[in-house]
């Protein structure tokens, strides 16, 4: 790989002790009610999100580039994990509604369970050498030499795309200083982001500053021959046979569909017809070894997963390991816009995230049309 990243992917920047101290003190309230034009002292999260910027990129940066603030990411997640204990349940103010926070229904964000591998913390763009093949030959004769080996190789080349997403934070939401209500806060920007990132990593279009996503990459094996509306058991075969036809780890594979498709396989049973002989020496065709294409949340016993970040009406299966999400730097920019929301006294809080999406070996997946 070319480009570098400032430390060990997994070596966190902030100490165990400092960690904790800073999530004693960081208020992410504070954050969107200063974006949202309140006098309120913010010194002490400016100071942490430059300090964190300065520890990732080794002094090389230390505002972001949109000049607003940056949040590490430990500070987003520990804040959510409190706001979910029982201790956050006890500080809860008594004037906060529940009916005043519903919580969005994103779709849900699995590319970790799939197994997509992260790339983080990257300075510049990135460069991962990928193994084409290796050329071998057999000794010709008794006491004869090897033949040379000559391994191919290639590389994938990955850029910061920048997501930017929006939450609108109510007024009221904002006066809030408790806990449970930061973690909300906390949780609407990280997923504000991530949603977008997730969807672009399966079929981002490379397009008006988008990743070029899993369905676009060539390599990738499209199924053909699938009636829309009317797949088949020999359908399901070819995308496995596709992505084995390639040498992919099938321990590892999964299939991932939106749930219109997922309820197309769930109502599709296949079954062989066999002729049974009665009593009377009469003879009747009869099913047996019925099964719904989509059953136990697995098909053909690899695992199953349903997101709708998967492109509507499509099927994919894949070794997942194979796709890389890079991300540059370990936290969200955040900045306003202070007009969009002027008259209610709401804020829009517009976060900021570099990533790309590589798939190292496209030969690993396979997708198809399940529906017209």
């Amino acid at each position: 790989m070319n480009a570098k990243t400032t430390q060990e992917e997994s070596k966190p920047f902030f100490s165990a002790e400092e960690r904790a101290e800073i999530l004693k003190k960081f208020n992410v309230g504070n954050i969107v009610r200063k974006l949202g034009g309140s006098d309120v002292d913010c010194g002490y999260e400016a100071e942490i999100g430059a300090e964190a910027m300065r520890r990732e990129t080794n002094g090389r940066q230390t505002m972001t580039n949109h000049g607003g603030f940056y949040i590490p990411d430990f500070v987003l997640d520990g804040i959510r994990t409190l706001g979910k204990g029982n201790g956050g349940a006890a500080l809860v103010a008594t004037d906060l509604l529940a009916d005043e926070i519903v919580t969005p229904l994103e779709a849900r964000l699995v590319l970790t369970k799939l197994g997509v591998r992260y790339l983080d913390n990257l300075v510049g763009d990135v460069s991962i050498p990928r193994s084409s093949g290796v050329t071998s030959y057999w000794i010709t004769t008794e006491g004869g030499n090897a033949q040379k080996v000559n391994p191919t190789f290639s590389q994938i080349n990955a850029s910061p795309h920048t997501c930017a997403a929006f939450v609108e934070i109510t007024r009221k939401l904002a006066l809030q200083t408790s806990i449970r209500a930061q973690a909300f806060i906390g949780d609407l920007i990280l997923r504000a982001c991530a949603n977008a990132l997730e969807v672009a990593a399966v079929g981002g279009t490379g397009a008006d500053g988008q990743p070029l996503g899993l369905v676009g990459t060539a390599g990738v094996s499209e199924i053909d021959g699938i009636t829309p509306g009317s797949p088949t058991r020999d359908n399901i075969l070819d995308f496995i046979a596709a992505v084995e036809d390639a040498n992919a780890d099938t321990d590892g594979m999964k299939w991932l569909a939106p749930s219109r498709v997922k309820a197309a396989l769930k109502k599709v049973i296949d079954a062989q017809t066999v002729t049974a002989t009665t009593g009377d020496d009469a003879t009747t065709a009869i099913s047996v070894g019925a099964k719904h294409l989509w059953e136990n949340n697995a098909i053909e016993d690899y695992p199953a997963i349903m997101s709708n970040i998967a492109p509507a009406k499509k099927l994919i299966l894949g070794d997942w390991r194979e796709m890389c999400i890079c991300r540059w730097g370990r936290g969200i920019e955040l900045m306003s816009d202070p007009y969009s929301l002027s008259t209610s006294g709401g804020v829009r809080i517009i976060s900021f995230l570099d990533a790309d999406v590589v798939v190292r070996q496209p030969g690993a997946f396979a997708f198809g049309q399940i529906l017209a």
